[in-house]
């Protein structure tokens, strides 16, 4: 059986807890919110209300599969109705604090190295995409490493409008690629989102799991440098 690690042609990313490390993230984005919250404590708990519920939306909205709504208005107009506040607020509320603020501070949590495992498998003729799902051009343009990519795709994009784990963004994003699904692989953070997705779209995975493993078609690795020597079968130290 071919192995679909070593004939890959291209890679698919993940991007939040992929090309980024989440835990200093998620530290300096607390202390963001705590410090706002001392100088606005009778808003901070509508602020932190507001922001559980869109997160909380969007994985019930996991198995979301109409064709009919945007899923780009949707992910807002759930949770808005569940709070009783408009939509637009909410919407202004998480672009300010899930886009916009944590920009700053996505170099300080990138993956050490980050560029350079990205121009080792360039160099090694990979085609590179990322599939997030959010919005991930500011991101990348904040983590330095957005031209090293040739696709930028979200899951609230028009021709996806499904969150992970619905493979149509898989397909989507290997096809703007140019390559087969079979000839991709989808490397994430989450088996049961990132995982399951790629399965179902015909691609071989590789999870950020904080632990080695090793299966016919998913493998779990500690960091994100070992994802060189594993498609391309050279070392990174």
């Amino acid at each position: 059986m071919t192995d679909p690690f070593g004939a890959a042609e291209a890679v698919l990313f993940d991007l939040d807890g992929t090309l980024y490390r989440l835990a200093p993230m998620r530290r300096r984005m607390l202390f963001e919110l705590l410090r706002w919250g001392m100088i606005h404590p009778v808003a901070f708990p509508r602020l932190m209300r507001c922001l559980r519920e869109f997160r909380s939306a969007r994985e019930g909205l996991r198995d979301f599969a109409g064709d009919a709504e945007a899923l780009a208005d949707v992910q807002f107009e759930v949770p808005a109705k569940r709070l009783g506040v408009p939509a637009e607020e909410l919407r202004e509320m998480v672009e300010e604090w899930m886009f916009r603020r944590p920009l700053p501070f996505l170099g300080g949590a990138a993956w050490p190295g980050l560029r350079g495992v990205l121009l080792e498998l360039k160099g090694a003729g990979m085609r590179l995409g990322v599939f997030s799902d959010y919005a991930p051009e500011r991101k990348l343009e904040a983590l330095g490493v957005r031209d090293l990519f040739d696709v930028a795709l979200a899951a609230t994009d028009p021709e996806v409008n499904r969150f992970k784990p619905d493979p149509r963004g898989f397909v989507v994003g290997a096809a703007r690629l140019g390559v087969a699904p079979t000839k991709t692989v989808y490397v994430g953070d989450r088996a049961d989102v990132d995982g399951v997705g790629a399965e179902a779209a015909g691609m071989a995975s590789v999870i950020l799991a904080g632990a080695d493993g090793v299966g016919p078609r998913s493998i779990t690795i500690r960091e994100l440098g070992q994802v060189v020597a594993l498609l391309t079968g050279s070392s990174k130290g």
